[in-house]
């Protein structure tokens, strides 16, 4: 898939994202899309302090509304975008899921660490290889989709100067 349809795809994740922050939720939004024939099957944004459920991240969410809408647990034909590099939790979400690419917009150093629930310098993009969804096949993930866009979802949280590299077809 070329890198337009993906900028397509996150700006419907951008757009759940805004929905959730309307509803109260912070602004972190995620869509899943059919890789075949392209089709959003689900969305979802972060609800965790509407919700008191610590695991009501949009990621999350937009797996469960999937599981439901397919009657299925197994979203291998699916990708995953999120504006926000995810957490381990929902990145681990992806993996039992069988979801064999994330993409997402903004990295955890474009905004405050405390919207991340680990320390150190991990990246998905890393992790994500060491996820094992089937018989040995892993996991791609891979960020800087939109980065200022979905960055700037977050401004009130961001603290960190916003890195953008010269791939256009990444980056903004």
């Amino acid at each position: 898939m070329s890198q337009q349809p993906r900028k397509k795809y996150m700006e419907e994740a951008i757009k759940a994202a805004k929905e959730a922050q309307q509803e109260g939720g912070v602004a972190i939004g995620a869509v899943l899309v059919h890789e075949q024939n392209g089709n959003i099957i689900a969305s979802g944004g972060s609800i965790v302090a509407l919700t008191n459920d610590p695991t009501a991240h949009a990621e999350v969410n937009c797996i469960r509304a999937a599981t439901k809408n397919l009657e299925s647990d197994d979203l291998n034909e699916y990708t995953l975008y999120s504006t926000l590099e995810p957490c381990h939790m929902c990145l681990s979400a992806a993996a039992w899921a069988r979801i064999p690419r994330v993409y997402f917009g903004a990295y955890r150093k474009d905004v405050d660490a405390s919207l991340f629930d680990v320390k150190g310098d991990y990246s998905d993009e890393e992790e994500a290889q060491r996820m094992n969804l089937r018989d040995e096949h892993t996991m791609l993930a891979q960020g800087g989709i939109l980065e200022v866009r979905c960055a700037q979802l977050l401004n009130r949280y961001h603290d960190h100067k916003i890195h953008v590299d010269t791939e256009e077809n990444i980056h903004e």
